[in-house]
């Protein structure tokens, strides 16, 4: 069994690799807040004090970092895993980056002889906790093949899709959070106009369900958080605001009109300003709340 190297023990990161540890794999780690190193090291991992030397003590190295500039700091610089991987170990990077980053970073990983994977997972804190995420993976078969076991302990198999070359995964990944982001603000915008216009939310929350409005996130994110005025994060808005922007910057580039994106982007730079950034994205609510005077809750 391979050992894994783990960079990245946050709300998603930190179940994905305490599961691994259950499943038997030797876990080395970098981590810097002191609660996080401790319970690591009583679950039986290794701690160690840079990204450089998780890749030199680990065959696979697993990041989950918060975006872009992250990333390329954990890779790219002195103390980065880059300056400690050696030619033959594996890089899979889970986070949710720019498709462009991916490929930057499997390019300076292909100079040293070090193999490069991009494979973004979908399903939240719950997914990560009961180890039923959805992993899209970029990058060769060969090296899909080689993780797909651990792959298995922190994804549901049939939700493991190796999508292509490196960045398809970061690019499906893309689509999938503007679908998801345009919805969610979609949800928080007809929820508001409902109300104002004199509907009842718990009502409206009724019927929606098993109406053509209804949606996953609709089922997961209305109940629960908006109606309840509670927003602790499953994916903090400022993350989802980010994953929208790097979509609407990649069309931009692409020549693609994006009027749909663009607008539910500015939904979240708007809920973020309001101080709603580390809140969960459903907090996307608090921008239309705001401006139409509407509380979609019972909590002010």
């Amino acid at each position: 069994m391979e050992k894994i190297g783990f960079i990245g023990l946050g709300i998603m990161g930190k179940p994905m690799a305490q599961n691994l540890m259950k499943a038997g794999y030797p876990l080395v780690f970098y981590a810097r807040k002191p609660e996080v190193i401790a319970e690591m090291k009583n679950g039986g991992a290794i701690s160690v004090s840079s990204p450089k030397s998780v890749a030199e003590s680990a065959d696979i190295i697993i990041t989950i970092v918060t975006a872009d500039p992250q990333l390329r700091e954990v890779m790219l610089s002195e103390r980065g895993v880059l300056a400690g991987a050696s030619a033959g170990k594996l890089i899979v990077d889970m986070s949710t980056v720019s498709p462009l980053t991916a490929r930057e970073i499997a390019e300076a990983a292909a100079a040293a002889d070090v193999h490069f994977m991009d494979a973004p997972v979908s399903g939240g804190d719950t997914g990560a906790i009961q180890g039923t995420l959805t992993i899209i993976a970029g990058g060769d078969t060969e090296d899909f093949l080689r993780c797909r076991d651990l792959f298995k302990v922190i994804g549901k198999e049939e939700n493991i899709f190796h999508v292509g070359a490196v960045g398809t995964g970061q690019t499906v990944k893309m689509a999938n959070q503007f679908i998801g982001g345009i919805n969610m603000a979609a949800i928080a915008e007809a929820l508001t106009l409902g109300i104002k216009a004199g509907a009842d939310p718990e009502m409206m929350h009724r019927v929606i369900s098993v109406s053509s409005g209804n949606s996953t996130l609709f089922q997961n994110r209305v109940k629960d958080f908006m109606l309840k005025g509670d927003f602790t994060p499953g994916f903090f808005l400022d993350l989802c605001k980010k994953d929208l922007g790097l979509g609407v910057s990649m069309a931009q580039a692409l020549g693609v009109p994006t009027p749909i994106g663009a607008a539910a982007y500015q939904m979240y730079v708007a809920a973020s300003c309001l101080g709603a950034g580390k809140l969960d994205f459903s907090a996307v609510c608090k921008a239309i709340e705001t401006m139409s005077g509407v509380c979609i809750s019972d909590k002010k």
